[in-house]
């Protein structure tokens, strides 16, 4: 018996076959589209969030470490939606937080039910005592004078004129260096007058960190340092504990930093009526912070220490 052939060609066949795997992976790779083309726009919206929140903290904590100012509406407004913000005190600081979230269009998906999509942002940022500075005076307080003693206790907010003598008035400051005050040497060696003088009318090029040790510059401040030129100048000094050793073999330890405006300075006549007149003053500036046991002694710093509550702020 005679096989009958097929009236349709083969390849017809095979267009078929195609047509229909086609028509059936077209809904899997439409999907895939989406996913690479609206997951990239939200990956992209998710980023321009959270520069927005990190600037946003950065100009939140920078207002709050110069004026007291928490979460000032001029920092908030960088962020482009609504945004939530808070100052959390911590012992020795605080830390500011700025969260936002927005709702992101999507286009592919859209074809699968879903319009859009929710993203989130949060940066925090630590605030506390500087932990290195550059351009310092080298005239150094100690920590335990009674004038630093009582403005920290007023919370860094007194205005009055404090009268720092150079003898010694507590324990902390006293024995063989002397006393209230101490020159630092900053670059070790033989420091003469010329370096001090220009470090004190410009201050040192170098940077002094906290927990540093220096060699004093023998004897107490004197008019050789000229420094009645720095007299209604705002500068940054060291505060210094722990103070041992005497003239040239005198050491200090630098506790931190304090600024203050200089009054008046008397460093001639005899030792218990020479004195440095100062008002003491809050800052801030841009450094790494120092760690949450250091003291405060009014220059602050501020450092992102958190994105969407990923790091350690406290």
């Amino acid at each position: 018996m005679r096989r009958r052939r097929s009236c349709v060609p083969r390849d017809r066949d095979d267009r078929g076959s195609i047509a229909i795997i086609v028509a059936v992976a077209f809904v899997p790779l439409a999907m895939a589209l989406a996913v690479v083309a609206d997951g990239g726009r939200v990956w992209m919206e998710k980023q321009e969030l959270q520069n927005q929140v990190e600037a946003s903290a950065l100009a939140a904590a920078q207002s709050h470490a110069v004026d007291g100012t928490s979460c000032a509406p001029d920092a908030l407004a960088l962020v482009s939606g609504d945004a939530t913000c808070s100052t959390v005190p911590t012992a020795n600081g605080s830390v500011t937080t700025v969260s936002s979230s927005d709702d992101v269009s999507l286009f592919f998906a859209q074809l699968f039910g879903r319009s859009s999509a929710g993203v989130e942002a949060s940066a925090s940022v630590r605030i506390g005592p500087v932990e290195s500075v550059t351009g310092l005076r080298p005239l150094a307080m100690c920590i335990g004078n009674e004038a630093l003693v009582e403005w920290l206790a007023s919370g860094k907010t007194s205005t009055e004129v404090y009268t720092i003598g150079v003898a010694a008035t507590t324990p902390e400051c006293g024995g063989k260096v002397p006393g209230n005050w101490g020159v630092l040497d900053f670059d070790g060696g033989s420091n003469s007058n010329r370096d001090t003088r220009e470090w004190i009318a410009n201050g040192y090029p170098g940077s002094v960190s906290v927990g540093e040790t220096f060699d004093g510059d023998p004897g107490v401040p004197s008019t050789s340092m000229r420094l009645g030129n720095l007299v209604g100048q705002s500068v940054v000094l060291p505060v210094f504990e722990n103070p041992r050793g005497q003239g040239s073999n005198a050491q200090y330890d630098v506790a931190g930093f304090v600024k203050v405006r200089l009054v008046g300075v008397t460093l001639s006549g005899s030792a218990n009526k020479r004195n440095i007149k100062v008002v003491f003053e809050s800052t801030s500036m841009r450094g790494s912070v120092g760690g949450i046991d250091a003291p405060n002694f009014g220059v602050s710093s501020w450092s992102v220490c958190s994105f969407d509550g990923k790091g350690v702020c406290s």
